[in-house]
């Protein structure tokens, strides 16, 4: 039998979805359920002069109304802080969470001010939309170049200005010194689109009481769980946590917006202890787009120096992060620790200076979106590499191979003071230019411009670190460690069910998981049961985000089953009648060197649950827990090509190509890898030709408000992915696996940034700022 690390096997999980068996949290039943509903901010920034909920009082159907005065009376708290950012000026300032309902100022157009329990939903929305809330209008910025202007409206009067923190990374001086001696300089101002993550399910809590044992219960859409009953435990509800469950279901995507606390989960759960009653809340859609975390909005100058050959002496990058209204548990975080850092790319970069502001604004907070920080760094550093390579006459595959970090260059230490691990990007840009056809590219672009078809051809490359250890992690500020968990329990018939401190929402984690365990304890996969979610079955845990859960939770079934594979051999040895150095694994089985005496796994499991004939010292059962912190971060990467037509009458962009080559280090899984790398680029390219959460600057209110206003990509914008891999594993772990989960999102908007640019460079369009739509695009060609 073959190892079943690195074998495509199909999804065991994908079944159920299929054949509309998934249980996600509408789908969950529970008796005498109430609903919830929200009332919310019209307004940007304004101050609340009363409410007035005595006609909602009376209304069919309606059990409870409060408002944020109530909240606040009963002791409970706000949303937590666990990723404080200390600012390089030495001011310390606020960090100013959420609080659960607003009951002074609001600070953003969908700010939660009171919620509505009713018998129905309909009722529970028709309460809520008679709540009288009186406001008295201030002026709002919620554009983040004007955010630290001198006559910007402050977002929160107790801090001095709308800037939270300004960090740096690297060397001013010697970046300065790099610039004064450069051959050329390409320089750039850039804007990060708002994006949303209009994950397929949207947000959802249902919470029940539990009075005669004083215990909650919130089965709730998040990818973290444990995490998420510690807030509420510490932060919010205030509540022990061991009388606190949080289960979390089936989850229809995160992609980081599910990561983030939010007032309805609290308020879900209090709402049930009033009331007597389980109470749910499912959001819109026009509530999503309004209230859920977003992503990305930088406002960024920059450039990049070049000696005469094209080598790249120095980036300078100065960015504004916009942070929204409020911080969110890590959002600061982001642009502050995960930005500069992955700055210089693959490329071996003799300086680097990167000085972001994080800074309030009167619109949604932000958070995690996929690649969370990466994106956004790649974006910069690409877009100055392919000008500066047009700029001074140089192939974009020139430049870069002239530039790549070399194979033997690693581990590789950046002017950040981060060591990659491993590595081989020029045998990535190998890969992806022998994908593309690279050469046959440019000669058919050549031809097509001849016959009036305008063909551009953008590369992008990157590295991405995941899988901080806890000591890192303390050392960036997180109040959370970096570790994961897993148990691996063997039942008596050799069945196995493993627990992870993760959590899938897409990730395939119930057939990775699986293989992994099914190779450490050579026996069947089909054996093996993943369980994740719930904090009454799982280990305490961190849950999936920022490509973490296989080098840190899969490492820990690593641990547990290399365990459980120590204690069978003494147990095979004891039954076997032979020393332990005897015994030989085999898939299924445990031999005696040199014989045909076995023993197979099944039969060792029942014996370690029935105890009559057993080795002495050796404790019965067969189960183990392991806890897992890696020994320092893992370094992916990536180099992605695409190919466009631009219609030069009407500005629109067609994506005819899309070829992708990751380097994840060993691959547990290439099809789910694929599929991961696949769903990622289908967001990248909504970013960079189609979404944005668009914003009335005079006035604050988003006009994004549904689906028929914010533009995501179908199956027909997409090509056919190209896909191929390459494989150094990291010395770090005991598989060599790297995080593969958010490469897909991270290059696509520098890729296309970069092949629309081609496409229209002897037009004179130097940049043109995402998102990509035809009006953008026939604008920056009318403009030159």
């Amino acid at each position: 039998m073959n190892p079943y690390i690195g074998q495509p096997l199909r999804r065991h999980e994908d079944l159920k979805f299929l054949t509309g068996n998934g249980r996600y949290v509408d789908d969950v039943r529970v008796s005498d359920v109430a609903h919830a509903a929200f009332v919310r901010s019209p307004h940007a920034h304004a101050r609340i002069v009363r409410i007035d909920r005595k006609a909602s009082t009376s209304m069919p159907g309606v059990l409870a109304i409060v408002t944020g005065q109530d909240w606040t009376d009963s002791g409970h708290g706000r949303l937590p802080m666990l990723s404080p950012v200390k600012s390089a000026d030495g001011v310390h300032r606020a960090h100013i969470t959420h609080p659960v309902l607003t009951h002074d100022d609001v600070r953003f157009v969908g700010d939660p001010v009171a919620m509505v329990v009713a018998e129905t939903r309909e009722q529970a929305l028709d309460a809520a939309a008679a709540v009288e809330v009186e406001y008295a209008v201030l002026p709002a910025v919620t554009e983040t170049a004007r955010t630290l202007d001198a006559d910007a409206p402050k977002v929160h009067s107790v801090l001095d200005s709308n800037m939270f923190f300004m960090v740096e990374a690297g060397d001013k001086a010697r970046t300065e010194e790099a610039f004064a001696s450069a051959h050329h300089i390409t320089s750039l101002d850039l804007v990060n689109n708002r994006v949303t993550a209009n994950s397929m399910e949207p947000r959802a809590a249902l919470g029940q009481y539990d009075v005669y044992d004083d215990r909650y219960t919130l089965w709730a859409t998040h990818q973290s769980p444990h995490m998420l009953r510690r807030s509420l435990a510490e932060y919010t509800l205030k509540h022990p946590e061991h009388k606190i469950r949080v289960i979390s279901p089936d989850v229809g995507g995160g992609f980081g917006m599910k990561v983030v606390d939010y007032p309805e989960d609290p308020l879900i759960l209090w709402a049930s202890k009033l009331t007597g009653r389980p109470v749910r809340w499912t959001a819109t859609r026009n509530e999503g787009l309004l209230s859920d975390a977003h992503g990305r909005d930088h406002s960024t100058s920059c450039r990049m120096a070049f000696d005469e050959n094209g080598l790249i002496l120095g980036i300078d990058v100065d960015t504004i992060a916009s942070l929204g209204a409020y911080q969110t548990h890590r959002g600061a975080s982001i642009p502050a620790n995960f930005y500069g850092s992955v700055m210089i790319g693959l490329y071996k970069t003799p300086t680097l200076y990167c000085r972001v502001r994080g800074a309030h604004a009167h619109n949604g907070p932000v958070h995690a979106y996929r690649g969370a920080g990466r994106p956004e760094a790649v974006f910069v550093l690409e877009r100055l590499l392919e000008n500066g390579a047009r700029e001074m006459g140089l192939d974009a595959t020139v430049i870069r191979a002239r530039n790549l970090i070399q194979g033997h260059e690693f581990p590789y230490k950046t002017p950040v003071n981060l060591t990659y691990d491993s590595g081989d990007p020029p045998g990535l840009l190998a890969k992806v230019k022998a994908l593309a056809s690279y050469d046959g590219l440019r000669a058919e672009q050549a031809k097509l411009r001849a016959d009036g078809v305008l063909m551009g051809i953008g590369i992008a490359a990157w590295i991405d670190s995941v899988g901080a250890p806890s000591k890192t992690a303390a050392g960036m500020g997180r109040k959370t460690g970096g570790w994961d968990s897993a148990i691996v329990r063997v039942h008596p018939t050799g069945a196995v069910t493993v627990f992870a401190g993760s959590h899938s929402h897409g990730q395939g984690h119930a057939t990775t998981f699986a293989q992994i365990a099914a190779d450490r304890l050579n026996c069947p996969v089909e054996d093996i049961e993943v369980v994740e979610g719930d904090t009454d079955r799982a280990p305490y845990g961190h849950g999936t985000w920022g490509s973490r859960s296989t080098v840190t939770s899969g490492m820990a079934v690593v641990k547990a089953a290399d365990a459980i594979v120590v204690k069978c051999r003494k147990v095979a040895a004891h039954l076997l009648e032979c020393a332990e150095a005897d015994i030989e694994q085999e898939r299924g089985r445990y031999r005696v060197s040199g014989t045909d005496r076995a023993i197979s796994f099944a039969e060792i499991s029942e014996a370690a649950y029935h105890g009559a004939v057993y080795p002495k010292g050796v404790e019965l059962g067969l189960e183990e827990t392991a806890f897992y912190d890696p020994f320092d971060r893992s370094y992916s990467s990536s180099i992605h090509l695409a190919v466009v037509i631009v219609d030069v009458e009407t500005g629109q962009v067609t994506l005819r190509d899309y070829c992708a080559a990751d380097d994840c280090g060993t691959v547990i899984n290439p099809m789910i890898l694929e599929g991961q790398v696949h769903g990622g680029v289908a967001q990248g390219v909504g970013q960079a030709l189609m979404e944005e959460v668009t914003m009335d600057h005079a006035t604050g209110q988003v006009l994004t408000g549904s689906f028929m206003d914010y533009a995501m990509p179908r199956a027909l914008d997409l090509p056919f992915i190209r896909f191929t891999e390459q494989e150094t594993p990291t010395p770090h772990n005991a598989i060599g696996c790297k995080g593969g989960g958010e490469s897909g999102t991270i290059g696509p908007p520098a890729a296309l940034g970069n092949a629309v640019v081609d496409a229209l460079w002897h037009l004179g369009v130097r940049h043109i700022d995402m998102p990509m739509t035809p009006n953008a695009v026939w604008r920056a060609i009318q403009d030159v």
